[in-house]
């Protein structure tokens, strides 16, 4: 049986950042993908609206991690896409209230912006939303100019080809199917398309598997507490330059936030915004006419609900009105479905050693803001296995 020293379970934007940050050190790396590419498009990393989060909604008694290394991978990731052609703008994001309610919570936000150390954002009054957004109804709106896009499947694919070129080993259409700790290490056994089955033995494991993580964890420790509370999340589009009055000026534009209802509770929510898009995947990037509307978060029945009936387009444009209020039903075309690896009761994310496994590090719960986390997120866990290797 080989040996391998480092073993990630995962492709995703997390698994791929793990495993650039520990070839960047010299470890060797070996990745497991049960997809068969790294960049398809399947899961989580390239099923969603893109969004370069600044880290205003996370609090630092509930979701601390999400606070720190939100505002971090901010950072680190417009950086990273810079230096090495990923596309991304730093368009900025308003955050709009459309009543005196909502804009008691824009005074929370505001206040937990500042508690965060996001930058630049301030409170902002309607003419200039105008100014700003000419196409948006706001009473006044929080402006966040450290907000913004990035392509994933872009971002994805750099992070594969520079731990690749940093010899990282990626081991795609293979399923992890168990994982046994021995003495030596952890026997990683995985299966091929083909039916057949095959083991490494990793002396340290990063489990980054996203929505299959908890499974990946119980593997290990079946009394694990952590278990996906399956959300999935729907988007549609529309084409701006069909309609000039419906344009949006290249920002982000955000409701305040809203509630969701699952099965296990309630969940608060960005709410279904509208996203930019980029023209094409040029370098430099420029934005285009499309423009995404969503997501709108429904429970799914389980975690394979990436396909289903669509959320009405009526439904969705019903969202959206208040604060956009030219949008049509028939404007919009369906975009895209993904699922959310959230945790019941964790609002968190959750990066822990196996109980039962100290050479092993779980990341559970991994869902927005993940994409703008994954580099601060990596090397969290790239010090962490430091830290064992010095013990």
């Amino acid at each position: 049986m080989e040996t391998v020293p480092f073993a990630v379970i995962g492709g995703g934007v997390v698994g791929c950042a793990v495993a650039l940050a520990l070839s960047d050190r010299g470890d060797p790396v070996f990745l497991f993908e049960k997809n068969p590419g790294i960049t398809q498009g399947e899961n989580q990393s390239t099923r969603n609206s893109g969004v370069v989060h600044s880290g205003i909604y996370y609090d630092t008694t509930t979701r601390p991690l999400k606070a720190a290394l939100c505002v971090t991978g901010n950072r680190l990731l417009y950086l990273f896409c810079k230096d090495h052609r990923v596309p991304a703008l730093k368009t900025g994001k308003l955050i709009v209230a459309t009543c005196a309610e909502e804009e008691e919570v824009l005074d929370l936000y505001l206040d937990r912006a500042r508690e965060n150390g996001v930058p630049g954002v301030e409170r902002i009054k309607a003419d200039r939303v105008r100014d700003m957004e000419p196409n948006v109804k706001a009473r006044s709106a929080l402006w966040v100019p450290s907000a913004g896009i990035v392509d994933p499947v872009s971002l994805v694919y750099r992070l594969h080809t520079l731990a690749e070129h940093k010899g990282a080993h990626f081991v795609t259409g293979t399923e992890v199917v168990g994982l046994d700790v021995q003495d030596q290490g952890v026997v990683v056994s995985f299966r091929y398309p083909d039916g057949q089955t095959d083991r490494v033995l990793a002396e340290f494991v990063v489990n980054a598997a996203g929505v299959e993580a908890d499974r990946i964890a119980r593997m290990i420790d079946p009394d694990s507490p952590y278990t996906l509370d399956p959300v999935r999340g729907e988007s549609y589009k529309f084409y701006s330059h069909r309609r000039p009055d419906l344009r949006v000026c290249g920002r982000n534009v955000y409701p305040t936030p809203e509630a969701v209802e699952t099965p296990h509770g309630r969940h608060f929510t960005v709410g279904v915004h509208l996203t930019p898009t980029f023209e094409d995947l040029s370098f430099p990037p420029s934005l285009g006419s499309t423009v995404t509307v969503g997501p709108r978060l429904v429970p799914a029945p389980d975690r394979d609900a990436w396909s289903g009936t669509p959320f009405p387009a009526e439904s969705m444009a019903e969202r959206v009105r208040s604060y956009f209020p030219g949008l049509r039903t028939e404007d919009l075309i369906w975009h895209q479905a993904g699922l959310q690896a959230r945790l019941t009761d964790h609002p968190d994310f959750v990066l822990l050693r196996a109980p039962s496994a100290p050479n092993v590090i779980h990341l559970l719960g991994i869902d927005s803001p993940g994409l703008t986390a994954c580099l601060a997120l990596a090397r969290r866990v790239a010090d962490r296995t430091r830290e064992d290797a010095l013990s």
